[in-house]
């Protein structure tokens, strides 16, 4: 198990060399790859049995919530405390409502094939979720030991 971490870090490491991005986007884009193939093979799944693409969007995202949290506080953003998890619900919420009303757009603009149509949604679905849940989820920083705040005046 050691070797396959060294080597799955030793491609994030070439990832960031080669895309300039940080750490944890490149991670992100791996586990959210991850979590997309999950999604939308489940998607897909339900699309394909007839389900109605808002209830195949919601029933694919909520089955996703728990897994992306794991993925996303343990790999991606290295905080995961149960406590977030109401706020990473939250974030995810408003990522599904983007993402059927994207679905709609793409509906009103002559793509009614769902299949394709969420594949379209799945880079810009993903980016909102990446900065909502840097944003309002994973956002604190760490507390530093020693010093506490210092008090200040209200004058600068």
């Amino acid at each position: 198990m050691k070797k396959i971490k060294e080597l799955f870090f030793w491609g994030i490491r070439l990832g960031m060399k080669i895309t300039g991005f940080s750490e944890q986007f490149v991670l992100f884009l791996v586990m959210g790859g991850v979590n997309t193939v999950f999604y939308y093979a489940l998607y897909s799944l339900l699309i394909y049995a007839g389900i109605h693409y808002a209830a195949a969007v919601g029933i694919a995202t909520v089955c996703g919530v728990l897994f992306n949290f794991q993925t996303f506080g343990r790999v991606v953003f290295k905080d995961f405390q149960k406590r977030l998890l109401g706020r990473f619900i939250g974030v995810y919420c408003i990522v599904y409502v983007a993402n059927v009303a994207g679905l709609k757009l793409l509906e009103l603009c002559g793509l009614e094939n769902k299949y394709i149509a969420g594949a379209v949604l799945v880079l810009p679905v993903a980016l909102l979720g990446y900065v909502l849940n840097k944003t309002f989820v994973f956002n604190r920083p760490k507390p530093q030991s020693g010093n506490p705040p210092q008090a200040t005046d209200g004058q600068d």
